[in-house]
């Protein structure tokens, strides 16, 4: 069923903030919400999915649950028979007539309660049409899911996805990365089952066979079995349990993260795809959840007929990371949240609390005070925060959110002087008119905060780095190597992933990069019919006080660990950064502003800048120019896709010696962090790079998809005589579920 997306656009644009779902395009909500997903399903309310509840968006579960709620209000219309001729019935809501059990009935109502404000948002009269026009469709697709509906019935369900990916590599010039033809092609396939083996427990098993064909992922013989997921979930009247895997999310300074971070406003398609195809094969991880595994249980009480109260909800999990190995101690997490919102759910509490142990008990080598390997550590980190929306009048409001947070990271359990603590501000605030946005948003994330669930990225760009792909630099041409293994791995002490000064110098590591403290402000508007013309813009402050810069230089300990130097250029260099900048961009999906919903015409640019200033006298600047275009074939679903990108950078910065092509690498290091001493070297950076991309999508059914992308790169470095970098990357993909 077919549904119109403004009212969803608009909602996620003016209220960005949740209550027992997260927003509209993650997987972020209560295990109660998928619980009563599944009465819907099974009670024929609603068709299958063709993924697991578990993975639908929230803008998935609003639709399926306005779908539903439509299907009860068309009771007078005649279903299509619940079996075929001369079959026996089935037992359940399967053969049950349009009258709905008081199971159903009340899961409906609990979902439409919950997803009220979103469900108001909907052209609802338009989806009843469209409901009318979808029951010949119901009809016709009963028949086919006949005998999937029996295996329902039994328990089980299965499903399945594969994903293949072809890339190939073209290097030219003197300091060409690729040689002249590097391929890495790979296929893969997921199997999953879920079955209910006794009543409100659901068993969540995914495997996956991955096949190479090319070089550098696994062995191209023999094709490789991996169990990507399996739990076992208790759902009740009280919440849920979950012994396993399972995602998780907390607050933005203790387990959260983006996806490969994305610096600019602007996202071309092929260079979107890309992202995407790389995460999808390197790891289960999505959206801005953990893929943790462990012990997890929830549970969450509304009171939807409260003018004060509104909802509670507790969380809390615990798992081990890794087993003990030579010179290792076995790692263990553990971590809870709790929130309190009232008045409507316009005024939110919540506590966070997270602790990351070794076991000194399961060292397998004598505790030596001289080797950082068997030292038993220990991480705390533990935040409160709040969020208020304040209604002024009919799409006039103002909303804001802050948090604190404070950290304890013990480097050695049988040393009390190696303690380090440190202490972290985030708050931010909007006032929203209508399609309009003004933000602010504050940040003084200490020199020494640290928690690894917020601040490592989940990418290095150093082929053999720990935990990382070894052969990441085949992988793409710009996107760094990824993890390739569950969350935490590698946190024996605080590390930071390494980053490209050329693509972000100020917050590297998103909102909780340390060692920071300032201002930016953004706007962002809706303009025209279904807000089909969105300029945006971004302003870093640059004034003393609250203008963004570094809080201190990057300060280490020296090799004997009795005193403090300066990370880059051996203590020659001990003056903290400043930074200035600012972004603009406008995009226009025209196919929106004509009511073509289902064609792609959409447009958009993008230019970016950004200063860092050491106080040396010659500033390191980047700036980016983005140029973006989609458009649909006539007469057919094929789309096409171009892009053009052009950064420059310009001054002198230090930089990690001899790593990257060209050499623009740096990372965050910490205090412990001995291994930078001597690292970094101050270097002229005058660097151009542009990039043409071209795409092609063609889906040849709705489970069916091609994907191709050409990328024409070259670099230019004039600091470095006879410098000549140029490829030419192609890309191709397929996508298949069932």
């Amino acid at each position: 069923m077919k549904i119109q997306f403004s009212g969803f656009l608009a909602f996620a644009l003016t209220v960005p903030l949740w209550a027992s779902h997260g927003t509209l395009s993650s997987t972020d909500r209560d295990p109660w919400i998928s619980a009563r997903l599944y009465d819907l399903v099974s009670g024929g309310l609603v068709d299958k999915p063709s993924q697991p509840l578990g993975e639908l968006t929230n803008l998935q579960v609003v639709q399926l649950t306005a779908q539903a709620a439509q299907k009860v209000m068309a009771q007078a219309d005649i279903l299509p028979p619940s079996t075929l001729p001369g079959e026996p019935s089935l037992p359940g809501p399967a053969a049950a007539p349009a009258d709905t059990s008081s199971q159903d009935s009340k899961s409906l109502k609990e979902l439409v309660e919950e997803f009220k404000n979103e469900l108001s948002a909907m052209d609802l009269d338009l989806a009843r049409l469209e409901d009318k026009l979808d029951e010949n469709r119901r009809r016709r697709l009963h028949f086919e899911d006949l005998q999937q509906e029996y295996l329902k019935r039994t328990g089980s369900d299965m499903y399945g996805y594969s994903r293949g990916f072809f890339n190939t590599f073209r290097g030219f010039g003197a300091n060409a990365l690729y040689g002249n033809m590097d391929y890495n092609d790979a296929m893969l396939i997921d199997f999953g089952l879920k079955s209910v083996p006794v009543p409100f427990v659901l068993f969540d098993a995914r495997l996956r066979v991955v096949r190479t064909i090319g070089l550098y992922y696994v062995d191209p013989i023999t094709p490789q079995l991996l169990l990507r997921w399996i739990s076992l979930t208790n759902f009740n009247e009280l919440g849920s349990f979950t012994a396993g895997d399972f995602y998780q999310k907390y607050t933005r300074l203790t387990l959260w993260n983006y996806e490969v971070p994305v610096y600019t406003f602007i996202e071309p398609t092929s260079f979107n795809r890309t992202r995407k195809d790389l995460e999808e094969f390197v790891y289960m991880d999505h959206g801005t959840d953990w893929h943790m595994r462990g012990l997890r249980a929830s549970t969450a009480v509304a009171w939807p007929g409260s003018p004060v109260l509104s909802y509670f909800k507790l969380q809390t999990m615990a798992g081990q990371m890794k087993s003990a190995t030579q010179d290792s101690f076995a790692s263990y997490y553990a971590g809870s949240q709790a929130s309190l919102s009232f008045f409507n759910d316009n005024l939110e509490f919540k506590g966070t609390g997270l602790l990351l142990w070794d076991d000194p008990n399961s060292a397998s080598v004598p505790y030596d005070p001289n080797l950082p390997l068997s030292f038993p550590r220990q991480y705390q980190i533990g935040s409160g925060s709040l969020r208020a929306t304040l209604p002024l009048a009919d799409k006039f409001s103002l909303s804001g959110s802050a948090e604190g947070a404070f950290s304890k990271y013990q480097d050695d359990d049988n040393n009390s002087q190696r303690f380090f603590q440190d202490w972290a501000v985030l708050a931010d605030g909007s006032l929203n008119i209508e399609g309009a946005h003004l933000t602010a948003k504050y940040m003084n994330i200490g020199p020494f905060f640290y928690s690894p669930g917020a601040q490592t990225n989940r990418y290095s760009a150093l082929p053999g780095a720990q935990g990382y792909l070894s052969t990441n630099l085949y992988l793409d041409n710009g996107v760094v190597g990824y993890l390739n293994d569950y969350v935490f791995q590698g946190v024996n002490r605080p590390a930071f992933a390494i980053y490209d000064r050329m693509v972000e110098n100020i917050l590297p590591y998103g909102d909780s990069t340390p060692n920071r403290l300032g201002m930016i402000f953004g706007l962002s508007m809706d303009i025209g019919k279904d807000g089909w013309l969105t300029p945006q813009a971004s302003y870093v402050l640059n004034t003393p006080g609250l203008g963004m810069h570094e809080i201190q230089a990057n300060f280490v300990l020296n090799s004997l660990g009795n005193g403090a130097v300066a990370v880059e250029n051996n203590n020659q260099f001990t003056q903290p950064r400043t930074f200035g900048g600012w972004e603009a961009a406008v995009s226009a999906d025209i196919a929106k502003g004509l009511g073509e919903k289902e064609k792609r015409y959409f447009l958009a640019f993008d230019y970016k800048t950004q200063t860092t200033d050491l106080g040396l006298g010659n500033p390191f600047e980047t700036r980016v120019f983005i140029g973006s275009a989609d458009f649909s074939f006539p007469g057919t679903a094929l789309v096409a896709s171009a892009a053009y990108q052009y950064a420059q950078s310009s001054g002198d910065e230090y930089i990690l010696t001899g790593q990257g092509n060209p050499s623009t690498y740096a990372n965050y290091p910490f205090y412990l962090d001995t291994s930078s001493i001597g690292g970094y070297s101050y270097t002229a950076l005058n660097i151009k790079k542009t990039t043409w991309a071209f795409g092609l999508e063609l889906p040849l059914a709705s489970n069916i998809r091609f994907k191709g992308d050409l990328f024409l790169n070259q670099y230019t470095w004039s600091d470095v005589p006879g410098y000549d970098r140029r490829e030419q990357i192609w890309r191709a993909s397929y996508e298949v579920s069932f």
